[in-house]
């Protein structure tokens, strides 16, 4: 609505351009926030993980006192910031993306810097790479679509 300065309030139709349907593709922006819920998702299912084998809940892994402590540190870090970056991912943040990158990052260096303090193998590690090259180019277009 807007009102013009004599007192006339006009009805604007700012609409999206639709096809005969009345549907319009969806734009970069809500790609990107619906990407990051669906990570958000993925991201609290691998913070439960994590505190499944601090609790000693999961059979398929041993006793996490007896685990090498750099593994102990890696599972309790991932524990705490994965949770985390999945509340920021959820509310579309912009710490939540950044603390998912970080997540991210750490992770699929983990195996560079030790085998006794990584958690995840190789496809763990392409899969974060290819998340996090989805992400940007989502990032990307939701940027050009507002300018």
């Amino acid at each position: 609505m807007r009102q013009s300065r004599d007192g006339v309030t006009q009805i604007l139709d700012i609409s999206p351009n639709t096809d005969d349907a009345g549907w319009a593709p969806p734009g970069w922006t809500v790609l990107l926030v619906w990407w990051m819920r669906t990570l958000a998702w993925v991201w609290v299912a691998k913070g439960l993980f994590n505190w499944s084998i601090v609790l000693g809940v999961n059979p398929n892994f041993p006793n996490f006192s007896m685990l090498p402590q750099p593994l102990q540190a890696t599972i309790v870090f991932f524990a705490a910031v994965d949770l985390l970056a999945a509340v920021g991912l959820w509310l579309a943040a912009p710490w939540g993306g950044v603390l998912w990158l970080l997540c991210a990052a750490i992770e699929a260096i983990s195996p560079v810097l030790g085998a006794r303090g990584a958690f995840v193998g190789v496809v763990a590690v392409a899969l974060n790479v290819v998340l996090v090259c989805i992400y940007f180019g989502l990032s990307w277009g939701a940027k050009h679509e507002r300018d």
